[in-house]
């Protein structure tokens, strides 16, 4: 009977201490975000989205001439600071941008983009704040 009631009671132990764990992850956003951007412009942004994790930024354009890409943070969702380093990527590229929106206790993020090229067409791609 002493060696049931120690098994129940590791039993409940190991339960409670999943469940716990489990509740303080934070879970990846899975959705990724469209932009567009027409290259005639000089410079123009995302819209913002939260940030929730210390993940790197992804982007990937699809379509248009390369982009200089820099992440933005801010604590209001206006009056943007530079959380990354300038970075230029082309389209068809896949690349994840170091940040420290999240380290600076940012809640919001965007992305900041200026043109490479002055071109009579948009770039178009997607992005995610928190890929998995």
């Amino acid at each position: 009977m002493k060696k049931i009631i120690t098994a129940v009671l590791f039993s409940i132990a190991i339960a409670f201490s999943g469940t716990v764990g489990f509740a303080n992850t934070v879970k990846a956003n899975d959705h990724t975000y469209s932009y567009s951007f027409y290259n005639m412009n000089t410079h123009g942004n995302t819209g913002k989205e939260s940030k929730s994790t210390n993940r790197k930024v992804y982007v990937h354009p699809i379509s248009g001439p390369g982009l200089k890409y820099t992440v933005q943070g801010s604590a209001t969702g206006s009056g943007w600071s530079n959380r990354s380093t300038q970075k230029t990527i082309y389209s068809g590229s896949k690349v994840r941008i170091t940040n420290s929106v999240y380290q600076n206790g940012e809640p919001w993020v965007r992305l900041y983009y200026v043109r490479t090229t002055a071109a009579y067409t948009n770039t178009n791609g997607e992005w995610n704040p928190d890929p998995a």
